[in-house]
């Protein structure tokens, strides 16, 4: 009896032992309810490709900006004769400056995300403060909604990866 007692008590403390390294996590969901059903594909150069390349930049300078587009599935009935305005919101490691690392050596590093052609006259920057940026949804099914994304190096060298996941409500 004390044997098995032993050994219930020996394998109650692996366990707890066991959870208490566990680790945490989170899980960011990320989605929208609308009349309207239109995917935006991204574009960058022309092609359709979801993979920025932002080049090679030196230490604590800029890089040189890469045009790329969300643009409507032109497949998609939801994106014949979109009207009104369309919002685009962005979900990601953001800071008041841009684009934080995600992985790589270089993590000091972030990427500035701007604006081309949103409703506003100005440039407006994607960061932690101003996550969406409201577009004429007619665009979308001809230009697409334009952004240009600049790699800024900080002062440790290395690569840099990120990513950013964004979405669409038709207003």
């Amino acid at each position: 009896m004390k044997k098995n007692l032993l050994a219930v008590s020996a394998l109650a403390l692996a366990v707890m032992s066991g959870s208490a390294m566990a680790a945490n996590g989170e899980v960011q969901f990320l989605g929208v309810v609308t009349d309207v059903t239109c995917d935006l594909i991204p574009e960058t150069g022309g092609a359709v490709n979801n993979l920025v390349q932002l080049g090679t930049v030196a230490k604590n300078t800029a890089g040189t900006a890469v045009d790329f587009t969300l643009k409507a599935d032109g497949n998609q009935a939801g994106c014949q004769g979109l009207t009104g305005k369309a919002t685009i919101g962005w979900a990601g490691p953001f800071s008041t400056t841009g684009l934080k690392a995600q992985s790589g050596l270089a993590t000091d590093a972030w990427t500035k995300i701007s604006t081309v052609n949103a409703d506003t006259t100005a440039v407006q920057d994607i960061t932690s403060s101003k996550l969406s940026t409201q577009f004429d949804a007619t665009l979308l099914t001809s230009d697409g909604a334009k952004f240009k994304a600049q790699l800024n190096g900080g002062a440790i060298v290395g690569d840099y990866q990120s990513a950013a996941a964004f979405v669409v409500a038709y207003n």
